[in-house]
């Protein structure tokens, strides 16, 4: 019986040190599999190190191993510009990760990047802020978002959060105000009032969009049709067709002026809010990459 005792014994101790060193055998495996890809980053061949990683199954890992390749499929990806893929990598990261509140900063960046700005403020809001570096960075990241929204109250309310204190986001911060005072300041351009001020006067409707140069250039064709159009009724009257001719294209290039004017408040807007939206972006990321670098 006491035979039977040690041999039990025995063969436990064996299986327990052979699942120990094939766990250690795995632990190094990955590790060199991981440090093959960051080598592989570094030297800027992403698909390459994408592929190393992508062959790593994380049912197979141990949670912090997971963590490691879920951060580093994220970062390749989002080096790479694959936000929606870089984003669902940070996302499954443990926030007990060291990289985790990387990780949050980054998906939220990528979310807000794709308008999602709604998830992007949960995962903010969800972000543990220990330290007073970490509280603004959210307040910051949030007071973004708030101007991709054009919200500006709640803006006003994070930026009460900015100490402009820290040198690698302080020419962020004072740069935001500046983007929230001039959104503020801008008034919206009616595109009735183009189309109205461009029947009383050709070209007139583009000038007030903010297109001066495209306002004369209206201008210009559709006087000198109308010119035209005038001297041939006089000329030959109503049934004549040069008459019919410049009177037709009068009436296109007249139409084509008004509706070109209320096109051009459209296409003002929109071009003035991507304008802003890029900068406030690049302000948002500028940070994150001096603090993570």
């Amino acid at each position: 019986m006491r035979l039977l005792f040690r041999f039990v014994l025995l063969l436990a101790a064996i299986l327990t040190a052979g699942t120990a060193i094939s766990q250690l055998r795995d632990t190094a495996a990955f590790s060199t599999e991981i440090r093959f890809a960051r080598y592989l980053f570094d030297k800027e061949l992403y698909t390459e190190a994408s592929y190393v990683l992508d062959q790593l199954h994380d049912s197979a890992l141990q949670r912090p191993q997971r963590d490691s390749l879920y951060y580093w499929q994220g970062w390749i990806a989002y080096s790479t510009k694959r936000l929606p893929y870089a984003a669902e990598r940070f996302r499954l990261v443990s926030d007990s990760c060291d990289l985790a509140s990387k990780s949050r900063f980054f998906e939220a960046y990528c979310l807000a990047f794709m308008r999602d700005t709604a998830a992007a403020g949960r995962v903010l809001l969800s972000l543990p802020a220990t330290d007073s570096l970490t509280r603004e960075m959210v307040s910051f990241q949030q007071a973004g978002i708030s101007l991709l929204r054009r919200d500006y109250a709640q803006y006003n309310a994070l930026r009460q959060n900015f100490s402009y204190a820290y040198y690698f986001m302080e020419a962020e911060e004072k740069r935001m105000d500046d983007y929230r005072d001039k959104l503020g300041m801008a008034r919206k351009k009616s595109a009735f009032l183009a189309g109205f001020y461009s029947a009383v006067i050709p070209g007139a409707g583009k000038i007030y969009a903010g297109k001066k140069k495209q306002g004369i250039g209206s201008f210009l064709p559709v006087i000198s049709l109308a010119a035209l159009t005038y001297e041939a009724y006089n000329r030959g009257g109503v049934k004549s067709a040069r008459f019919i001719g410049f009177g037709s294209l009068f009436c296109l290039f007249y139409t084509a002026n008004i509706w070109g004017s209320v096109m051009s408040v459209k296409v003002t807007q929109h071009e003035r809010n991507t304008y802003y939206d890029n900068k406030i972006l690049f302000d948002m990321h500028i940070p994150l990459r001096n603090l993570y670098r």
